[in-house]
């Protein structure tokens, strides 16, 4: 009898393959695919769906580009992206597939509406650490003396010094380690750490990779975050009196089941808000990196540059393809309106007060994204930005999830400028 999980991910790979070529990687790539699935009285339908690259650095980072790549969380912004689409089509009068207008300026969710967050394999983070690691926590790595860059120690980088040659201790140090870094706040951010202190559990962690600096958080980190805050984010807290979560996850590949729920659950403030259903699959994926390896020599084998992006929008939905956090094919003297991915900020923001506008106009169809244009200032885009999401009873609750994870509030303030030079320094205070 197939399980509830088999049934979504075969949802998703069936609607993946349906997809244009648009985005996605070549036969000797590899990506991760992530996807939100609608059920309505038993039936599995795909809303948001997208494939993942690399972050952009923080020098790059802008109101009008999307900084944080990684498939998990295009498919959340796509969400929020396809919950302002439903309230537009409530205030329009046209046919919303799982919100309806509540009282005064709020939206709510159809009753018997479910919806299931899928990826084909463990997100980055808290999540791909196993409690194996506990077995090398003795072993003391040799010290970096590499100053100009803090973020020294990574699994694609090596110590010059292993372990003993034991067989059983290498191969679970290679099978539990992460490439996400220890936010800098929590003090094990440092150019000298054991195995133990890197791998410690439960603890906020930066993106893994050797790219540009990227102060964006780990996957396991946000889908956490939004276990507890709800979905639908600060921009649309203010429409949505209630938050939305997910009812399960569906995880794709070898992974340790302890340590995703640990991840996603055990660390909220309150447990009895998360959700622990958890479904394990197999990883069928085409564009898995086991699946491209079984196809290519194994060293011909790179991941993706492009990101696939789609959302459910009319009857065939809309597709968009986006490279380095901008829309591809967009050139470096194109205008920030023509370069924005839909699920950027300043395109977020833009799309809310939409909304704003047409609540005050009673639906008024004059009312569009055109008469509402992007402000080409991104320090104004961004201080309109956060004062939109400021008075909502989100911002109380993320008082509240921030004491938990002090770190969250703190993450370092770099705009757009110099985030290498400020990483550097805010390290050397430790």
């Amino acid at each position: 009898m197939e399980t509830p999980g088999c049934k979504i991910s075969d949802v998703c790979n069936q609607h993946y393959n349906k997809l244009s070529k648009r985005g996605k990687p070549g036969s000797n790539q590899w990506t991760v695919l992530s996807a939100v699935v609608l059920e309505v009285s038993g039936d599995l339908s795909v809303l948001t769906m997208a494939t993942g690259t690399k972050c952009v650095g923080e020098e790059q980072r802008t109101p009008y580009i999307v900084s944080d790549s990684h498939a998990e969380v295009l498919c959340l912004r796509l969400f929020r992206l396809f919950l302002l689409e439903e309230m537009t089509a409530c205030l329009k009068g046209d046919v919303a597939v799982c919100l309806k207008r509540g009282p005064g300026r709020n939206f709510l969710v159809k009753e018997g509406v479910a919806f299931h967050f899928y990826s084909s394999c463990v997100m980055c983070g808290d999540a791909t650490i196993s409690e194996a690691a506990s077995e090398l926590s003795d072993y003391h790595y040799p010290q970096y003396t590499d100053t100009s860059n803090p973020i020294a120690f990574d699994k694609k980088r090596p110590p010059t010094e292993l372990p003993p040659s034991d067989s059983k201790l290498l191969k679970l140090d290679r099978a539990t380690r992460t490439g996400a870094k220890c936010l800098i706040s929590d003090n094990l951010h440092t150019d000298s750490l054991k195995a133990r202190s890197w791998h410690k559990t439960s603890v906020l962690r930066t993106k893994p990779g050797r790219g540009p600096v990227c102060l964006s958080l780990s996957c396991s980190d946000k889908l956490m975050k939004r276990q507890f805050l709800g979905l639908q984010g600060g921009l649309l807290s203010q429409f949505l009196p209630d938050p939305i979560r997910f009812t399960s996850f569906c995880i794709g590949g070898e992974f340790s089941e302890e340590s995703v729920k640990r991840a996603l659950f055990d660390r909220l403030p309150d447990s009895s808000l998360s959700v622990r259903t958890l479904y394990k699959v197999k990883d069928t994926f085409v564009n898995s990196v086991s699946n491209c390896r079984s196809r290519s020599n194994v060293h011909d084998v790179l991941p993706s540059s492009s990101s696939l992006l789609w959302l459910r929008s009319g009857k065939t939905g809309v597709q968009w393809a986006s490279v380095k956090g901008k829309l591809q094919g967009a050139t470096k003297s194109s205008s920030s309106a023509k370069v924005m991915l839909p699920v950027c900020r300043a395109a977020m923001l833009q799309r809310a007060v939409l909304i704003s506008a047409l609540l005050e106009t009673g639906g008024n169809a004059s009312v569009t994204t055109a008469t509402l244009p992007v402000d080409e200032d991104q320090d104004t885009c961004m201080k309109q930005y956060h004062l939109f999401k400021r008075d909502s009873w989100y911002s109380v609750s993320k008082e509240e999830f921030c004491k938990n994870f002090a770190g969250w509030d703190r993450k370092i303030s770099t705009g757009t400028h110099n985030a290498s030079e400020k990483i550097k320094a805010e390290g050397s205070k430790l």
